[in-house]
């Protein structure tokens, strides 16, 4: 998000161009003094590198903040009530997500500007933008589909599938539709498009950027409303009005720009108020699960979990604040070691982020084929730490291949070390590793999770399906044949008991869909 963007790491965010594979000390010599906010006078070189470098920290942890949003899930069913809460908590991750991104891409490029406001190649940058983000969105776009595929493979005849292919991969790109995360690309490139004009807006506002913020918020505030209560766009209005469109995030990309143009002021108001900062989160906390037990009556757990609601400005702006203390903190006073993590994991996070829904399918696979798969916090917990684990680790070997940019937007980790050329076939082959990593992650999703699509989504269910779907079944022996036949519709009887045989699997199936009362999933 970026989270997620794929611009270098926060270490190269004053627009100084960098060697590839540069270390932190490089933003040192060649950092260019922050437009609008000059650092503070008498401050240390380390303080000055800090208030950059915490943006690799706060993409990780917006990252792994997403990736727990989709994992807590996996074991409870969708409308699970004490889901909603969970994911009603964590879904400031997609707002944290496009204010990083707005941040990062202003802190680059407002120098760049020329006297009239517009940069030297405008262009040129959204081409560059486009195929940055366009080629990866395009890959994985296509590598959903191919699971989905899979997954759905008896719903219709192959020749159908087929034949419908090239539509539906079309409207799976214009909508964002490829899977439950690839809306923020399709965002994210409209950005890009608009990214331009964002910068001549800051230059002509500039002593007015307050302005601008609350005329967005209140834009935003409105829109949310609308989406929650009036209406919310969907399938091809979702990539232009609906929740994968550039209305639905403006404000954090537009408060991300500003902020990242008046970086040194926010971050040293953020510090100076971290108490009032953190005892904003409660507070927060607390309106955001009131207003959601207010509408479990009416919208179930899943509607009344809706990121889409004004609610989520008051929470997602309390999550932002004490995430950036955090940040602050781990890039400070952190470990050496925890400090370099982060830096690294955040060159990783674009490439994590689209890859750990097909990371946590196979896992959730292997849940269900080993048993342990249950409605547990444990369950949770063992699910998240495993995809974080296998998606960090597949991402860092496609960094050293060349799939890095195709697949993760970033160029291709070149390790600055001597050549040995002893061991140059060693290395050949450990370069066709990681593509192997790939490609049998990618089959063994298809082989061992094609079991998880639900019957919604399979179209006719399975035999097994059937009767767990009609249980309980008496045995045949008990089969009652003067029940009345309404009352054996709805314990799905057979209702010819003439020759002591049981219902057919097609009978029990259409007795379950009936929507008879009585008939609950097993």
């Amino acid at each position: 998000m970026s989270v997620g963007y794929p611009e270098p790491s926060a270490t190269v965010l004053e627009g100084a161009p960098t060697a590839r594979g540069s270390s932190a000390s490089g933003l040192e010599r060649s950092s260019v003094p922050p437009v609008e906010s000059p650092a503070p006078a008498g401050a240390t070189r380390a303080q000055k590198q800090s208030r950059v470098r915490q943006i690799d920290a706060l993409r990780v942890l917006s990252c792994f903040s997403v990736i727990t949003v989709h994992a807590v899930g996996g074991p409870f069913p969708a409308d699970s009530v004490g889901l909603g809460e969970a994911s009603f908590l964590l879904h400031y991750s997609r707002e944290v997500f496009f204010f990083v991104s707005a941040l990062v891409l202003v802190r680059t490029y407002y120098p760049r500007l020329g006297p009239n406001g517009r940069l030297p190649d405008e262009t040129g940058f959204r081409l560059r933008r486009l195929r940055t983000i366009g080629i990866p969105y395009l890959w994985w776009t296509t590598l959903y589909l191919a699971v989905s595929i899979f997954h759905t493979r008896n719903s219709e005849p192959f020749s159908q599938t087929l034949d419908d292919l090239p539509l539906r991969w079309l409207y799976l790109v214009a909508t964002g539709n490829g899977s439950y995360h690839m809306y923020f690309l399709l965002v994210t490139l409209q950005y890009a498009v608009a990214f331009p004009l964002v910068l001549r807006l800051l230059r002509r506002t500039q002593g007015r950027h307050g302005r601008v913020l609350a005329a967005s918020t209140l834009l935003q505030v409105a829109t949310l409303a609308c989406y929650h209560w009036v209406l919310l766009p969907d399938d091809g209005w979702r990539g232009l009005l609906g929740d994968a469109s550039l209305p639905a995030y403006q404000l954090w990309l537009v408060g991300g720009a500003i902020a990242g143009l008046h970086l040194e002021q926010w971050h040293s108001w953020v510090v100076a108020h971290r108490r009032w900062v953190l005892a904003a989160l409660p507070v927060a906390a607390t309106v955001l699960l009131w207003v959601y037990w207010v509408q479990v009556p009416s919208r179930g757990g899943l509607g009344a979990s809706s990121p889409l609601q004004p609610i989520m400005v008051l929470w997602s702006v309390a999550a932002l604040g004490v995430l950036y203390l955090l940040a602050v903190w781990i890039m400070e006073r952190g470990a050496p070691g925890l400090r370099n993590a982060f830096s690294y994991l955040a060159q990783l996070s674009f490439g994590v982020y689209l890859a750990h829904p097909m990371v946590l399918d196979f896992v959730l696979a292997v849940l269900r084929r080993t048993g342990l798969m249950a409605p547990s916090v444990w369950v949770s917990l063992i699910a998240l730490l495993c995809t974080v684990v296998l998606t960090v680790a597949v991402c860092s070997a496609l960094h050293r291949t060349p799939l890095s940019l195709a697949l993760m937007g970033r160029g291709r980790l070149v390790l600055a070390r001597a050549p040995q050329p002893r061991l140059h076939w060693l290395r050949t082959r450990l370069v066709s590793v990681p593509t192997a990593v790939l490609a049998v992650s990618v089959l063994a999703v298809l082989l061992v999770s094609g079991d998880q699509t639900p019957p919604a989504e399979t179209g006719t269910p399975s035999w097994e399906e059937t009767v767990e779907a009609s249980d309980p079944v008496p045995p045949a022996g008990d089969t009652d044949c003067s029940a009345d036949p309404s009352t054996a519709a709805a314990l799905a009887l057979p209702l010819d008991c003439s020759d002591g045989v049981q219902g057919t699997p097609e009978a029990s199936s259409a007795a379950s869909a009936s929507g008879s009362p009585g008939v609950s999933g097993g």
